[in-house]
């Protein structure tokens, strides 16, 4: 092993232990739960956020976050809704995707409630500083979609290289 404290080939390698315990650096973020909701809807399509979470990055040099969403699809009308991550960070005025579209959706309708989630991953080497995360929903029917909540796992990216 190398004792000058340089990383050799793997991050695994690393003998520093100021660098092995700002790898082993992880935080925690919960949102506050959301809701949205628009009755007698006709077709015309509607973008609204439904969760948000702000992070910051600072203490981290390469972070990588993990984004989990969860919400109750409460109505069971027929058709579908577009879920997208966003994130809107301090130097940037416009919000970037951070995920794909997910998609719900119900061919009958029925009044039993669904939970709905997914996980996406942010490892943009470039953030450094405090971002907002927003889940956004797309809809032409009627929604009620409650308990919306975005949550994210910070942790260091490992190696430099």
């Amino acid at each position: 092993m190398n004792h000058d404290c340089e990383c050799e080939y793997h991050c695994d390698d690393c003998c520093c232990e100021k660098k092995q315990e700002k790898l082993n650096a992880a935080v925690l973020r919960c949102g506050s739960p959301g809701y949205v909701s628009f009755a007698n809807l006709t077709g015309v399509e509607i973008t609204r956020t439904i969760a948000t979470l702000q992070i910051n990055t600072s203490g981290f040099e390469h972070p990588c976050i993990l984004l989990s969403f969860t919400a109750n699809v409460v109505i069971g009308v027929i058709g579908s809704y577009r879920f997208q991550i966003f994130k809107e960070c301090s130097d940037k005025m416009a919000l970037i995707p951070v995920s794909g579209i997910y998609v719900y959706s119900r061919s009958v309708a029925t009044t039993v409630s669904d939970t709905f989630s997914f996980n996406v991953c942010d490892c943009d080497s470039c953030m450094n500083d405090c971002c907002t995360y927003l889940a956004v929903v797309t809809f032409n029917v009627s929604p009620v979609i409650g308990g919306a909540t975005l949550s994210a796992i910070v942790t260091e990216n490992g190696c430099d290289n």
